[in-house]
């Protein structure tokens, strides 16, 4: 277990709920609509709050979420190194470059 805050946690299952709902088989529409599905419960957990200030001020805190997702990342890439026997800046390069194809 890593040392997070709950909220963190929570919104990195929601996160791995969305990517598993996700399946190469199935068309964009539905592929859209359970991804959607999963991700509404970012909500519910609170993984994103906004709060309005005295002088009507919008706050947004995203803290849980980027938490999340920077944990869960991190790991992953870890695991990833290992498996393919590669550095770990190696594989952050890879998937910048695949983050970046046909742009």
């Amino acid at each position: 277990m890593t040392d997070m805050p709950e909220g963190g946690r929570q919104a990195a299952h929601v996160l791995l709920d969305a990517v598993s709902a996700w399946s190469a088989d199935a068309d964009a529409a539905t592929n859209a609509s359970v991804v959607q599905l999963a991700i509404e419960r970012l909500n519910e957990i609170g993984a994103v709050t906004a709060t309005l200030d005295e002088a009507d001020g919008l706050h947004v805190n995203i803290t849980n979420l980027v938490g999340g997702a920077l944990v869960t990342m991190t790991w992953l890439i870890r695991q990833l190194s290992l498996t393919a026997t590669a550095e770990r800046d190696e594989v952050i390069v890879t998937a910048r470059e695949f983050l970046d194809e046909d742009t």
